[in-house]
């Protein structure tokens, strides 16, 4: 049975270059990617790749946290990934993060949102990649308002990994969050 495994790195929470300084895509490319997405089946691991996945794209519209500015971020624990998603405006075949709570301790439910106590849903926590269509590549940094961000290329070779098993969309692989200080 497949399952993903995230390690964050403590230090991924340390992203402004500038302490000092607000949060922008200016300030909060520090320590950028460090974290890894794991997938294994019973036999170990089969695929391994950093990816950002603490929510540094927190300003603008995307400051939408309760406790702190990355407070959308998927809390250590355990979470569920339905495969390949209605991409929408992502570039390539996405998935969606379900079943788990964000740092703030908001529940991110079955559809990936979060539903306010007005029956409000928001967000969309997925696994995507970090593409810019205005660049024609990938952007330099990956900016997370809490999904995991993987190179396109890495997330290019997980999904040719996954159709590999055959794998439908819908299909749901459980997953769990570590996170260190120590080099994994």
């Amino acid at each position: 049975m497949l399952n993903i495994q995230i390690i964050r790195y403590k230090k991924s929470y340390d992203f402004r270059a500038n302490g000092a300084a607000p949060d922008s895509f200016e300030n909060n490319w520090k320590n950028n990617s460090l974290d890894w997405l794991v997938l294994k089946d019973e036999k170990g691991e089969l695929f391994r790749c950093h990816c950002q996945t603490v929510a540094n794209y927190c300003f603008g519209v995307n400051a939408t946290a309760d406790t702190v500015a990355y407070g959308d971020t998927i809390a250590p624990g355990t979470f569920k990934i339905r495969l390949f998603a209605a991409p929408r405006n992502f570039h390539g075949e996405i998935h969606e993060i379900i079943e788990t709570t964000d740092l703030d301790g908001q529940r991110i439910d079955h559809n990936a949102m979060q539903t306010t106590e007005g029956g409000f849903q928001n967000g969309r926590w997925l696994i995507h990649d970090r593409w810019s269509a205005k660049l024609g590549k990938d952007s330099n940094y990956a900016w997370s308002a809490g999904c995991f961000i993987l190179s396109s290329g890495d997330l290019a070779a997980l999904n040719n990994l996954l159709h590999a098993y055959e794998l439908p969309a819908g299909y749901i692989i459980a997953g769990k969050l570590i996170e260190t200080d120590k080099e994994v």
